[in-house]
């Protein structure tokens, strides 16, 4: 049996999972929100139904992710509303953090590491790269655990690529650190996987392109980071978990235009990526989360502000798809968090808990200090 990948997408910026995964059919949806800002079930431009639903609502996808409709239909993709912090926070900073650390909260963030960063501690996988952070920067739920890769592409790990004295600096590095008890280790397996990826690239320079199976659309900054963890789980490079951030999702001016640009883009991209995995896609599962979700009722400005309650989505990973999950609290204004906002009927733990423990076959009390969940039912 192939060791499973688990790929973690965060929507950064409080993505609008009534947007994204919208209850149309909800009566007080409908009163709440202008047409500009819901989904409909009509019109020139109605929402993707989705066959199961929560609480006899009508649920359906964004009119511009066509491509997770499509998924969720093939049974491929589940849905978990309602989903958030258990202690919630307004705050992007201090959300992000709480959701990245995976804490009781704002104020508990399980220490310095983050959930994944203690997954990988627990089950330390082996193989030249296991973690890879697609960007510029280390995200919080990678803290403790120091094999993680930072790049963009691939190429980018590549020392010196292309230049004809990378010999040279690779011997003055080893000549000033490699004796380091805390460096010089890191720097032989930075050193090595440099070496190998050069190999494997298959040209000199380093820049071998990647030739995938389905076009991924042009023009998506999210289908180049897909593509990058594509490439990589092909190379069989020993990755077990990746992270890709794709930011932009705090609308509080012009939501109409900008949320579904940003569908569109991230279900185009998932979709790219999950046709080019092919056969290994059986080997890999998606998380797609953010920190928060947005306010029921509009702004003046044709946006919405940071609310509670969010839409998590998990592809693949062997889970049963095409259901929605979780307990849908509805919006009345009683069952409205302070009166405001969707309310977190699910801990967002309990759905990572659950690909933690089915999927990457680890016990989830070792990667969830102190939290005792019950599984979502993604398997089953």
């Amino acid at each position: 049996m192939a060791e499973p990948i688990l790929i973690v997408l965060f929507l950064r910026g409080g993505a609008d999972g009534l947007s994204l995964v919208a209850p149309t059919g909800d009566p007080d949806y409908r009163v709440a929100r202008p047409d500009a800002l819901r989904v409909l079930s009509g019109g020139d431009r109605p929402g993707h139904r989705m066959a199961d639903q929560l609480a006899d609502v009508d649920f359906r996808f964004h009119p511009a992710a066509g491509p997770l409709a499509d998924l969720f239909r093939a049974g491929e993709l589940s849905v978990v509303h309602a989903t958030g912090l258990s202690d919630g926070t307004r705050s992007h900073f201090a959300a992000e953090d709480a959701m990245e650390r995976a804490g009781d909260g704002p104020n508990d963030g399980a220490g310095a590491s983050g959930w994944i960063g203690r997954w990988l501690s627990e089950t330390a996988p082996d193989g030249p790269l296991p973690a890879l952070a697609v960007g510029t920067g280390l995200p919080e739920s990678l803290r403790g655990w120091p094999r993680v890769a930072v790049a963009e592409t691939l190429s980018q790990l590549i020392l010196a690529q292309g230049h004809p004295a990378r010999g040279f600096y690779a011997d003055r590095l080893r000549d000033g650190l490699g004796s380091h008890p805390l460096l010089g280790p890191p720097l032989e397996q930075l050193l090595a996987l440099s070496a190998l990826l050069e190999a494997r690239l298959g040209r000199a320079d380093g820049l071998g392109d990647y030739v995938p199976a389905v076009a991924y659309p042009e023009r998506n900054p999210l289908a180049e980071a897909f593509k990058t963890v594509a490439q990589t789980i092909k190379l069989d490079l020993g990755l077990r978990v990746a992270t890709v951030d794709f930011g932009g999702w705090d609308t509080h001016d012009d939501q109409a235009g900008t949320f579904g640009k940003l569908a569109g883009r991230m279900s185009e991209a998932l979709s790219a990526f999950w046709r080019d995995l092919g056969d290994r896609a059986a080997d890999v599962a998606v998380v797609v989360t953010s920190e928060f979700g947005r306010r029921l009722r509009s702004n003046t400005n044709g946006g919405t502000d940071h609310g509670r309650g969010n839409a998590m989505m998990v592809l693949g990973g062997g889970i049963r798809g095409g259901r929605m999950l979780g307990r849908w609290p509805g919006l009345a204004h009683d069952a409205l968090d302070d009166g405001a906002d969707l309310a977190v009927t699910t801990d967002h733990r309990r759905v990572l808990a659950d690909v933690v423990g089915r999927h990457l076959r680890t016990d989830p009390a070792r990667v969830f200090p102190g939290f005792d969940p019950q599984p979502v039912g993604l398997f089953g």
